[in-house]
């Protein structure tokens, strides 16, 4: 099933911001253009609807649909959805991915992917079961952002201490800036999911202080151990 045709604005100024913006490290630059060449359905493929991958913790659930824990984070509403998302994930991705090596940030990826799925579903059932939403189960989202989040609590953790300012507009301090974006983004972006994004959010801290930077570390370590090949850091000119 394809969508309807939709205008491409954003996606052009997708392309413009990357052209001019320094040359993305690999896995950055992938996850980029697989998020764009779904949205455009630029392949000959049968691309599902938004209905058939979006994540909903009823859908996960009652018919176990198991694809939507991946397929959901890589399919976006329209094209400001599209282009919000990957303008904030290659700065994000340009930072962390030269820090640890592109590797490293692969499976950091493909872990935050999935948490942010499953964390979503908790928060969402936390929703329905504890506070009482009855939307909670039926929430259907989709989008990079919760990923793009749980990033962001990873490059706002190592700013020193100090103030920044959430959208250009309020002062809030450095470490936290996550909590004041999530708040914010909700207020300016009713159909934007609180939940994905508090889902991110805690996906983050998850790294920050508990095991899932030790988890990836490991599995970055097998995989250069198994193909034989030392780390690779990615540097502003080149690998070394």
């Amino acid at each position: 099933m394809r969508r309807r045709e939709k205008p491409n604005q954003a996606a052009f100024l997708l392309l413009a911001e990357l052209l001019r913006s320094d040359r993305l490290p690999p896995i950055t630059l992938g996850f980029i253009a697989l998020n764009t060449i779904i949205y455009l359905e630029l392949f000959e493929i049968n691309y599902p609807g938004l209905g058939s991958v979006c994540l909903s913790a009823n859908f996960l659930i009652r018919n176990r649909d198991w694809k939507r824990l991946i397929l959901s984070h890589f399919f976006h509403g329209d094209d400001w959805h599209l282009y919000y998302n990957m303008i904030s994930f290659s700065v994000k991705g340009r930072s962390l991915e030269r820090r640890h090596g592109s590797v490293y940030f692969l499976f950091l990826l493909i872990i935050f992917t999935v948490c942010c799925s499953f964390m979503y579903i908790l928060i969402e059932l936390f929703a329905f079961y504890a506070l009482g939403f009855t939307s909670s189960l039926s929430n259907c989202s989709v989008g990079f952002s919760a990923v793009i989040f749980a990033l962001k609590v990873l490059t706002t953790h190592d700013l020193p201490e100090g103030t920044i300012l959430a959208f250009n507009l309020i002062p809030v301090p450095s470490k936290y800036a996550y909590w004041a974006e999530l708040v914010l983004i909700s207020l300016v972006t009713p159909q934007a999911s609180f939940a994905g994004h508090l889902a991110g959010i805690l996906v983050g801290l998850l790294y920050i202080y508990g095991p899932l930077d030790r988890i990836i570390n490991k599995l970055a370590q097998t995989f250069n151990q198994r193909t034989n090949r030392r780390p690779r850091f990615y540097t502003n000119n080149h690998y070394d």
